[in-house]
């Protein structure tokens, strides 16, 4: 294991150099700086780094360039085998605004650089869903280079990181690895990602011209139409002239979402439409009862969203009126693939979480990550869950969201799995209709054409390439697309990413 920063050691930055800079040329003739360059150069930073405390509000205070912040890197080495190539990988935390030793706010990542020009790659930014569920499960589930398995890890031939760099994040404060200040809603959860990337780029300023690519599934579906949002506020406030004087543009390009719940409203109807028609999960006097208590389901909603402001009040009171929509009895089908039976009461996660979960919290890894040893993995935080419950988050449309950002040609893609009663595919399409873009009318009246057959998946795709809004519903896959399809879905990235026609060959 390579410390690049001495482990309980406080720590700050060096002042920001320029990737373009001709003094960053290395002895390759390439921009950017080699592996063992960016590795001394941090170093370097480490060794000169001193803490010192702030408190900073985002959006009216600058980020003066000597301004301080906590960050501990390690190259963690050994842990996560590889198909080919060295097997880069970068884990750390990184403090955010208000973080202090009295009362931290730390997030930790995991960059994977890529096995192919890893200094001018694409990022691919890696969050989990819940809310509170850890950024660290999708990576070692089908993302990352390496799988969780029964007592370790092997490598993963359907990793995304061969030609992309991954950077998984431990999202929002308090799961996974994350720890300290906790915040309640997706809003503030996206501003603290803008401050995570700002300084990201500072450990890492090679990576700030690469493109970024946001990348989320379930509750992801309102993480990242919110962390797009604040990112795309803060780059035109930059542009105007008007942001903050030290922030730099962050080259966001696109996102990637799968299984999504982005609107309470077509969330409720549609989960109940599939568990009582489209799969038959709900008997019929269960339905009977649900579809009595979606009406009123519905109206809470729509009297939630009414008038300015957020009442946390109304917007809870709906979230605790719908709730029992997706409790009733599924007979032993597992909503989460419905394909699949489970007549356990406690019921029947997937054992790669399980594997996921042993994995982090080894004393090894833990400590070959740069993990405190007072700090526990959380594969699932509960109290995360619970607060972002008493704000009543989940009752928003978040999906409008969307609208300025595709304006912007910020482009947009959701790939679906059709076993999936959690998140149903009826319910996504029903809001991407709804989406008023320069896209809409050809989006409603796109066909849906079969990839690379209709046995694994068909696309909707409007726009150039790849497309600028792209729907595709993954034929043999429930709630985790990524894990049930890796090879199809690894595809599916390869042509996005670069925005490749999903009709030529790779």
């Amino acid at each position: 294991m390579k410390n690049l920063s001495m482990k309980a050691t406080r720590t700050t930055l060096l002042p920001w150099r320029d990737p373009q800079d001709p003094s960053e040329i290395d002895s390759t003739g390439r921009r950017g700086r080699s592996t063992r360059a960016r590795t001394a150069w941090l170093l370097g930073c480490a060794l000169a780094m001193a803490w010192t405390p702030y408190s900073l509000r985002i959006w009216n205070t600058s980020y003066p360039s000597a301004e301080s912040f906590y960050a501990s890197i390690t190259s963690a080495e050994n842990i996560c085998p590889v198909s080919a190539g060295p097997g880069i990988s970068h884990a750390g935390y990184i403090g955010l605004r208000g973080d202090r030793e009295d009362t931290p706010k730390r997030s930790f990542f995991w960059y994977f650089e890529a096995e192919h020009d890893a200094e001018n790659a694409p990022i691919v930014l890696s969050i989990g869903g819940g809310p509170g569920s850890s950024g660290m499960v999708n990576p070692m589930a089908g993302q990352g280079p390496c799988l969780a398995v029964e007592n370790g890890t092997i490598p993963n031939p359907n990793r995304w990181t061969e030609h992309f760099n991954l950077l998984a994040l431990d999202h929002p404060v308090g799961v996974g690895f994350s720890y300290g200040t906790q915040v309640n809603n997706s809003r503030d959860a996206a501003i603290d990602v803008y401050d995570f990337f700002q300084k990201f780029y500072r450990l890492f300023p090679h990576l700030l011209k690469n493109q970024l690519i946001l990348s989320g599934g379930s509750y992801g579906g309102m993480y990242i139409p919110h962390i797009a949002t604040v990112i795309h506020e803060q780059n035109t406030a930059l542009a105007a002239g008007k942001g903050e004087p030290s922030a730099v543009h962050i080259n966001l390009e696109s996102m990637m979402i799968h299984n999504p719940i982005s609107d309470a409203t077509s969330q409720y109807t549609w989960e109940l439409q599939m568990r009582c028609y489209n799969a038959e999960i709900y008997n019929a006097s269960t339905c009977a009862e649900m579809f009595e208590i979606l009406p009123v389901c519905l109206d809470s909603i729509r009297l939630a969203q009414q008038g300015p402001g957020w009442n946390v009040e109304r917007h809870v009171a709906a979230q605790n009126i719908c709730d029992p929509l997706e409790r009733g009895d599924t007979h032993g089908t597992v909503v989460e693939d419905i394909r699949r039976k489970c007549y356990n009461k406690d019921g029947c996660p997937s054992p790669s979480l399980g594997w996921t979960d042993e994995f982090f919290h080894r004393t090894d890894i833990k400590d070959s990550l740069g993990i405190p040893e007072r700090i526990d993995y959380r594969i699932h935080a509960d109290d995360v869950s619970v607060e972002f419950g008493k704000y009543g988050d989940l009752i928003q449309p978040a999906y409008l969201l969307y609208e300025p950002l595709l304006a912007a040609g910020i482009r947009l893609l959701h790939y679906v799995g059709t076993q999936d009663a959690i998140c149903a595919w009826p319910g996504v399409l029903s809001f991407l209709k709804l989406i008023r873009s320069p896209f809409q009318e050809e989006f409603l009246s796109t066909p849906d054409i079969s990839w690379p057959t209709a046995e694994d998946a068909t696309v909707r795709a409007v726009g150039e390439g790849a497309g600028s809004m792209t729907y595709i519903l993954v034929a043999q896959a429930g709630h985790s697309v990524p894990k049930h399809q890796p090879k199809l879905v690894k595809s599916i990235v390869e042509h996005w990413v670069p925005n490749v026609p999903f009709g030529l060959s790779l």
